[in-house]
């Protein structure tokens, strides 16, 4: 039965309704659960964060050892993400955040959304794909004579003679090729073969389980750049929130910004009692 819902459970998508899976669902779903037992009082807060980092740690080593691709930590980065930008939208009237923070927050949010997007998208052009020759091509080959065959070989050890006077070892090194233990393919130089995605990856850096992609050439730039602005967003996004709800002081003014800091956060749970 449950197999059955499983494969039942789909959305409408241009060019077919896609599958959603269990694990896919369960980061909507208790996000806001977890947010809500947080917000109680200091020590539900404590118990939530330590009980999630240890969950997420050993759910994050139990795929690693069994090489499982899921996306339930794409799901669930994307989604606390989502959720922090409209709670804080939804919250902002109570708080005394000017209209310029408020902008900077979100456009660093979305500039790294739209990175981890596009690292996610250009995943595939990673894969090293080799193209099998027909045995038609070859029907027009002939058979070459004891002459010929003397001749080729003399003009081939020219040829490379003259590329090793002329080139350079890096460059060598660059024109050269290697053989993938695993598929048995022929790939470039610093290609690596993934056990998750099981395709060979060029200039393969590691596997991202939050984004559900491998990292290698054609997305990693897009990475970096994802991972400086979530950075810098979920730094300014916590110094907005603390300086909100806790008593702030002055820190200091840099280009005629005012830099804020938390004091006192002793009253943050006082509602709640």
């Amino acid at each position: 039965m449950l197999l059955t819902f499983q494969d039942r459970l789909r959305i409408p998508w241009q060019g077919g309704a896609k599958q959603i899976t269990l694990s896919s669902l369960i980061p909507i779903f208790v996000i806001p659960l977890l947010i809500g037992l947080a917000a109680i009082n200091v020590y539900t807060c404590i118990i939530i964060f330590l009980s999630f980092t240890v969950i997420m740690g050993y759910a994050l080593n139990y795929v690693q050892r069994r090489s499982v691709r899921t996306s339930f930590f794409f799901v669930w980065i994307s989604a606390s993400l989502i959720y922090s930008i409209l709670l804080f939208q939804m919250t902002i009237p109570l708080f005394e955040v000017l209209p310029e923070e408020n902008l900077a927050l979100v456009i660093l949010s979305l500039i790294s959304l739209f990175c981890f997007y596009k690292t996610h998208r250009r995943a595939s052009l990673n894969n090293v794909v080799q193209s099998v020759g027909n045995q038609n091509d070859m029907a027009d080959i002939t058979e070459a004579s004891l002459t010929e065959e003397n001749a080729t070989d003399q003009t081939a050890l020219l040829i490379e003679d003259n590329l090793e006077e002329s080139q350079s070892p890096e460059d060598v090194s660059s024109n050269l090729s290697n053989i993938c233990s695993t598929c048995r393919k022929c790939v470039p130089l610093r290609t690596a073969h993934c056990s998750v995605c099981r395709a060979c990856i060029r200039r393969h850096d590691h596997h991202s389980y939050w984004l559900n992609c491998c990292i290698g050439e054609s997305n990693h730039r897009y990475y970096i750049a994802g991972l400086f602005f979530a950075f810098l967003a979920l730094l300014l996004g916590a110094d907005l929130t603390l300086t909100a709800i806790c008593h702030p002081f002055l820190l200091a003014y840099i280009l005629g910004l005012q830099i804020l800091l938390p004091d006192d956060c002793s009253e943050v749970f006082d509602i709640y009692e």
